[in-house]
């Protein structure tokens, strides 16, 4: 790969750069332009305030620390949010009570029949499944299935 000519080409350019920034850096036109706007007289108006007294003029000069516009500020107040009331919590559901849980299991019902959904006690009372391998008597009592037995 050649690299001689892209090389050769980046200095000629640079070097032209440089020449042309040297030669606009030393303009005497500009220095002496600002050193006669200087000597002009400040501009005013006429009497009759639609044209310049004195034509050419230069701008006046800024006053040292600059006056600040009068500008109105708002202060608006923030926007009243009320807050949401608080959620009541769920209850709890009634515990058993500790007699219940003393007592003994009753005893084991027979089972005369069974379905997919469920069975039927020697009683008469249906056993619906639950999960987990329970049943669920019609009041809500759950019980255990072993077997042909059923026991709450």
């Amino acid at each position: 790969m050649d690299l001689a000519k892209p090389a050769a080409m980046t200095v000629v350019l640079l070097f032209g750069m440089l020449i042309c920034t040297d030669a606009w850096a030393q303009n005497p036109a500009k220095t002496e332009s600002l050193a006669d706007y200087a000597k002009l007289p400040i501009c005013t108006l006429a009497p009759d305030g639609k044209s310049l007294a004195i034509e050419p003029c230069r701008t006046a000069p800024s006053k040292s620390p600059m006056p600040r516009r009068p500008v109105p500020q708002f202060i608006e107040r923030m926007p009243q949010v009320k807050r949401a009331p608080p959620v009541a919590m769920p209850g709890m559901p009634a515990s058993k009570s500790l007699e219940s849980l003393t007592r003994p299991p009753g005893a084991p019902v027979p089972v005369t029949g069974c379905d997919s959904a469920g069975c039927y006690g020697a009683n008469g009372v249906r056993y619906n499944n639950a999960p987990g391998g329970g049943v669920v008597t019609p009041s809500g009592k759950t019980c255990s299935r072993a077997g042909g037995l059923v026991q709450c």
